[in-house]
């Protein structure tokens, strides 16, 4: 995704307030974390990180994490 089409999918996106990434993480305060993640993003053209945090939380947003979690022992 180029960094129009994220800002356009996160402008519209209904964003849940927490959001399984994986099996081991789990994203709290979703719409925070996306507007951060955004103003980093146009703050800093080089910066991969953000680009890279957007676009696990989109694909966390169109394919849910339906697997086991990590046990607790």
């Amino acid at each position: 995704m180029t960094d129009e089409e994220l800002i356009a999918y996160f402008e519209y996106a209904k964003l849940p307030e927490t959001l399984r990434l994986d099996r081991a993480s789990t994203q709290l305060n979703v719409r925070k974390s996306v507007d951060r993640s955004l103003e980093v993003m146009l703050a800093d053209p080089k910066d991969v990180h953000s680009r890279y945090h957007l676009k696990r939380i989109a694909a966390a947003i169109e394919n849910p994490y339906s697997g086991p979690e990590i046990p607790r022992f």
